[in-house]
């Protein structure tokens, strides 16, 4: 299907701002007193049998071959490393409004790597987007941000491999999607994947209440829902528009919060966000111009080639 540049628009706001309310339900449940680990899982674990659940009863259930497994165990391993273990490990030790502004690089690494894998420069759009996009999240992030005391100095230092992290992940789906899975199809599996993964960690962790995750359980299904949407329409997003493009939901997601904490939390909400908002949607708009279609590569070593002097 030939997506037009309005339609993966749309997909990037709304696959940001899904992902967003995703960050902000789970925010919820923390504060209900339920876990990390056990919202992870939980959420996990619900969207992939909501996915698969339906997938079977469409009878587009993934299929399973020795490349797409491989696929789906490299991709969630980054994942997990990226959210459940360093980002939590991160989010622990430092304010969360820094740790937001520095998943923020997440776009502006993806390129960067990107043009190293390709050995070439990225277009002007394409840099000109991500550089206005960033300049957009930081806009709105930066005046929220405390100074992080001196003990925290380490766990900043290892939050900027949570972007990092994402760029590699949002980079190796894209170069080696398995061209037969289909966007519905690889969250279904990146997601249950996930959830096998995450399960040890889940199965020895301190002992939670069922009281606690019962009281909870309208958020937790909504949680999945939103959870199964972001990744459906995210997945669709990635394999039509590459790398690059998608990256750009992180500067979605960071104006999703903002809006959330202002509507749900009563933060305030100052003159910066309507031109970081329009930032941000430019710079979304020039790196679809700029969009080239995302095809699987086969994996081969990364060489250069020397120029005679």
């Amino acid at each position: 299907m030939n997506y037009t540049v309005l339609q993966r628009i749309a997909l990037t706001l709304l696959t940001g701002g899904l992902t967003g309310t995703s960050f902000v339900l789970t925010k919820m449940l923390l504060g209900a007193g339920v876990d990390q680990i056990t919202v992870s899982f939980v959420q996990l674990a619900g969207a992939s049998a909501v996915l698969l659940t339906a997938l079977r009863f469409r009878g587009t259930a993934p299929t399973l071959n020795g490349g797409v497994l491989r696929y789906f165990s490299i991709a969630s391993l980054i994942a997990l490393a990226a959210g459940p273990l360093l980002g939590n490990w991160v989010l622990g030790r430092i304010p969360a409004a820094i740790f937001t502004v520095v998943v923020t690089f997440s776009p502006m690494f993806t390129t960067l790597l990107t043009a190293l894998i390709e050995r070439r420069l990225p277009s002007i759009n394409a840099l000109i987007g991500v550089l206005l996009g960033l300049s957009g999240a930081l806009l709105v992030l930066l005046p929220r941000v405390r100074v992080a005391p001196h003990g925290e100095a380490f766990a900043l230092c290892l939050a900027l491999g949570v972007p990092m992290l994402l760029a590699v992940g949002n980079i190796y789906r894209s170069r080696y999607w398995p061209p037969q899975l289909a966007p519905a199809a690889a969250s279904a599996g990146a997601l249950a994947v996930q959830g096998v993964l995450l399960a040890p960690v889940f199965a020895v962790r301190p002992h939670v209440a069922a009281a606690t995750i019962w009281s909870a359980a309208p958020l937790f299904a909504l949680s999945i829902l939103v959870t199964v949407a972001a990744n459906v329409s995210g997945s669709t997003l990635q394999r039509v528009a590459g790398a690059t493009a998608y990256s750009q939901i992180g500067y979605v997601i960071a104006l999703t919060g903002v809006v959330a904490g202002t509507i749900l939390f009563h933060e305030s909400l100052d003159a910066t966000f309507w031109p970081a908002l329009a930032l941000v949607f430019a710079g979304i708009v020039l790196t679809n111009r700029a969009w080239r279609p995302a095809h699987a590569v086969p994996l081969v070593p990364l060489t250069f080639r020397r120029s005679d002097s």
